[in-house]
C-alpha cells in the first residue's frame, strides 16, 4: 500500500531459497524505487502525482536508481500504459522486482502485487516472457475478487 511517500508491505508471502530479502509486514521503502511503489503512483490521480513528484526526494539508492522527476515520470507513464512496472536493481543491487496494481470496482488502483528475484536468476528478457503474464494475470483475478466484495 501506499503510505505517503513510502510503499508499505501489508501482507507478504516468502518462499524458501539460499538468499532471500528480509521483509516484514510494515516494511517500507521510497516508492519511487520500488515496482510496487511505482504502480501505486502510477495509479495516482494526477493532481496528487503532481504532489508527489515535487516533493520527493530522489535520493540514489544504487547507481542504477532513477534520479530525476523527468526520468520518474516517464516511468510512471511507461507503468500505466503497460499495466505493470518492473523495476532492475534500482532498491538493492541485484535485486529485480515487478508488480502489477491491484484495482477495486471502479478501476482505481488500491493496491499492488509483486515478485521480486535475484537478477542472476531470472534475466530481463524471461521477466517479461515468463514472469510478467502470470503476475498480471494474478493481479487481474485478484481485482476481480476484490471488486465482488464491494458489489456484495
Amino acid at each position: 500500500m501506499l503510505d505517503h511517500d513510502d510503499v508499505v508491505y501489508v501482507a507478504r508471502v516468502p518462499v524458501n531459497r539460499i538468499m532471500t530479502v528480509t521483509i516484514t509486514l510494515g516494511t517500507r521503502f521510497p516508492a519511487y524505487a520500488t515496482s510496487m511503489g511505482r504502480v501505486l503512483l502510477a495509479g495516482l490521480p494526477e493532481s496528487e502525482l503532481a504532489d508527489y513528484l515535487a516533493r520527493a526526494d530522489l535520493a540514489p539508492i544504487t547507481g542504477t536508481t532513477v534520479q530525476t522527476r523527468d526520468t520518474l515520470r516517464a516511468e510512471l507513464d511507461k507503468v500505466r500504459h503497460d499495466g505493470f512496472c518492473i523495476v532492475d536493481q534500482e532498491l538493492e543491487e541485484g535485486l529485480r522486482s515487478l508488480a502489477a496494481p491491484i484495482r477495486d470496482a471502479s478501476g482505481t488502483v488500491v493496491a499492488a502485487v509483486n515478485i521480486s528475484t535475484h537478477a542472476a536468476r531470472y534475466p530481463i528478457e524471461t521477466l517479461h516472457d515468463r514472469l510478467v503474464p502470470a503476475l498480471v494475470s494474478t493481479a487481474d483475478e485478484i481485482s476481480s475478487d476484490y471488486a465482488r466484495t464491494q458489489t456484495n
